[in-house]
């Protein structure tokens, strides 16, 4: 199997989706190349805290990892993202308020936007916002931009702190898209960072309906700081189905879980 290294990292990602670990031995067999090959694959992926390496492979990051920085994080899984990012919007109505959180999959929500009306839109991440602000000043989307400024994160291209908590209380929200680091029936939604993941739980109890959107490697995945248990989520979108054992439980749940295809 001739594969580009970006098609090997995928199906390894893939592989650790359901299996958890590799080993680069099994990768080596499988894509017909040298070990030395796939450990420089699981390099890569290490750097990008995707996954961490062990002795012989690697396995899931979980809550030991490091949220790399976000124009790293812009080109992964991207077709992806803007699967869910179109049909997260088909879930915003004119009118509405929305909150859209921090991430790189909740950008892919706002070119989807264009054509609605008289929309409110908060956002703490400085991307979204010069996104919006292009879009609005070109009348592809009507309405108005709020964003909660406080203390910036460099990295991450988003403000946090106690300003924008402040400012976050005044508003209530109709439909609040979340970026989440990890989702688990078990776990919840959880963060990387303590900052972002309080922010975005305040965003869920400030609003009427709280969508999640995920890639697939977020599936299954425990990270540091909890967001929230999965209850108090309304919708799931991702571009996978959920795990066969998760069904029952988000039915007993009333959590939709929406399939993007890309």
């Amino acid at each position: 199997m001739c594969l580009l290294a970006d098609e090997r990292k995928k199906i390894i990602m893939d592989i650790l989706d359901v299996e958890g670990k590799v080993t680069v031995r099994s990768l080596a067999e499988r894509f017909g190349v040298t070990t030395e090959t796939i450990r420089r694959d699981l390099e890569d992926l290490e750097k990008l805290a995707k996954l961490k390496k062990v002795f012989g492979g690697a396995i899931k990051i979980s809550f030991d990892g490091v949220e790399p920085p976000y124009n790293n994080r812009m080109n992964l899984y991207k077709s992806e993202k803007k699967a869910i990012g179109m049909v997260a919007a088909s879930f915003v109505n004119d009118n509405d308020v929305i909150a859209i959180d921090v991430g790189t999959t909740t950008l892919q929500v706002i070119p989807n936007l264009i054509g609605k009306h008289n929309l409110t839109i908060l956002v703490n991440s400085v991307p979204a916002l010069t996104l919006l602000i292009d879009f609005i000043n070109k009348n592809l989307i009507e309405g108005k931009v709020i964003f909660l400024g406080g203390e910036i994160n460099t990295h991450q291209m988003s403000s946090y702190g106690p300003i924008s908590n402040k400012l976050l209380k005044y508003f209530y929200i109709d439909k609040a898209f979340i970026a989440t680091d990890g989702l688990s029936i078990k776990y919840g939604i959880t963060s990387f960072d303590i900052n972002e993941g309080t922010f975005s739980r305040m965003i869920i109890d400030n609003s009427k309906e709280a969508i999640v959107v995920a890639d697939h490697s977020k599936i299954g995945v425990r990270n540091f700081y909890k967001i929230a248990d999965i209850d108090l989520i309304n919708i799931i979108i991702s571009d996978k189905e959920p795990p066969i054992e998760w069904v029952d439980e988000l039915k007993n749940k009333d959590i939709n879980w929406v399939t993007a295809k890309n």
